[in-house]
C-alpha cells in the first residue's frame, strides 16, 4: 500500500508496531540486564533508534549511509545477506520503496529460523508514489543473526529498499560513530 494510507487504511498497522517492540524490548532486557530507556536512555538502559545500515554491517557508500541496493542482473539475487551486528535488536514491520521506478517483482525475507511468504510486488505498486510492504506479524531479529533479504529484479540498477521499523540497542552503539 501506500506509505502514506498506512494510517488510514490500515489501523491494525499500530498494534502490529507495538507488539513487535514490546517482543523486542523483553528479549533485549532479558539478553542484556537492561532496562528500556526509550529514545532518550540513560546509564544502564538500552535505546530506541530507527534502523540503519550500519546495524546490518552493510556499510556505506559515498561517506554516508543508505539504503540503495544495486541490482546487478534481472532474476532472484541476494539484496541484503548480513548479520545483525552485536548490540542491536530490529524490530521489522515492513520493507518502505521509494523509489519512483521499481525495479523488484518480487521480494522474500528470511531471518535466523524465520520466513516469510514470497511477496509479490508487481501491478499496482508500479502506479504508486511510494509503496510500503505491510506485515501482519513484525518480526524481531535479535543480534548476530544472520538476514536475507532475497529480490527477483525485473531489470538490473540501483533499487532503495529500507526496512521499516526500529532497532534496540545499547547505548554504546547509539552514540558511536562505528559500531563496535
Amino acid at each position: 500500500m501506500e506509505w502514506k494510507k498506512v494510517k488510514r487504511e490500515w489501523p491494525e498497522f499500530q498494534q502490529v508496531l507495538t507488539d513487535t517492540r514490546m517482543e523486542a524490548a523483553s528479549m533485549a532486557k532479558q539478553a542484556w540486564g537492561l532496562e528500556d530507556g526509550g529514545f532518550f536512555p540513560t546509564s544502564k538502559q538500552f535505546g530506541e533508534t530507527p534502523i540503519r545500515p550500519r546495524y546490518l554491517a552493510l556499510g556505506t557508500t559515498t561517506g554516508r549511509e543508505t539504503w540503495n541496493r544495486n541490482l546487478t542482473t534481472a532474476g532472484w539475487q541476494d539484496v541484503i545477506n548480513n548479520t545483525v551486528i552485536e548490540d542491536v535488536y530490529l524490530g521489522i514491520v515492513g520493507l518502505v520503496l521509494p523509489n519512483q521506478s521499481n525495479k523488484l517483482a518480487a521480494i522474500r525475507i528470511e531471518a535466523g529460523d524465520q520466513k516469510l511468504p514470497v511477496v509479490n510486488l508487481e501491478g499496482e505498486i508500479d502506479v504508486m508514489e511510494e509503496p510500503i510492504v505491510v506485515f501482519d506479524k513484525g518480526l524481531v531479529i535479535p543480534e548476530e543473526t544472520s538476514v536475507l533479504l532475497r529480490g527477483y529484479a525485473i531489470t538490473a540498477g540501483w533499487q532503495v529498499i529500507k526496512p521499516f521499523g526500529f532497532a534496540l540497542a545499547k547505548q554504546k552503539v547509539l552514540i558511536s560513530e562505528i559500531p563496535t
